[in-house]
């Protein structure tokens, strides 16, 4: 009879097979509905994953719930050094990197990890977080190493605003290098 394919045990359980495999994926297509809700100018992490070289914290705490309002993941790691052949593979899928300079051993140490790392990745942009500047800087001052300082401790709009103005800064040392 017509139909009573559909009843047969056989594929009542390749149904529920199906409906428990794709139960993974559920987080996944929540994210993605998530950032395809997002105007353009929300989207400031486009590709859902940023980088932060530090440690747990208060500074990595504002971040990351920056990021979980923003919808991307923010990968906190520690300075073991950085591989940056690693960097250099992951950079593409990344949308920032954040230094905490106050993490790192030292000044020179930090502007040299900087630019090793804008040399390794030119296209990534590139923050750095320190609490030894004065306030908050969002020009292209300091280009060869970051696109953007940010003072510690900040709060989520100078964030906002600090991306922002790295993606710009980015795209201006990218065209300027040539």
């Amino acid at each position: 009879m017509p139909g009573l394919e559909k009843n047969t045990p056989h594929s009542v359980v390749g149904a529920n097979a199906a409906a428990i495999a794709a139960r993974p994926f559920e987080k996944i297509f929540e994210k993605v509905d998530h950032q395809l809700s997002l105007t353009p100018q929300d989207q400031l992490c486009p590709k859902g994953l940023s980088l932060f070289l530090g440690e747990l914290g208060p500074p990595s705490r504002v971040i990351s719930d920056w990021a979980l309002r923003h919808g991307t993941t923010l990968m906190v790691i520690g300075y073991q050094p950085l591989p940056m052949d690693w960097l250099q593979r992951y950079a593409p899928h990344l949308d920032f990197m954040m230094v905490d300079a106050d993490y790192m051993d030292d000044t020179e140490g930090t502007v040299d990890f900087c630019m090793r790392v804008r040399h390794a990745t030119p296209r990534l942009p590139l923050l750095l977080l320190s609490s030894e500047v004065r306030g908050h800087d969002l020009t292209c001052e300091r280009m060869m190493a970051c696109d953007v300082t940010l003072k510690s401790p900040m709060q989520e709009l100078a964030l906002t605003e600090g991306i922002r103005a790295a993606y710009q800064n980015n795209a201006y040392y990218l065209t300027a290098r040539c």
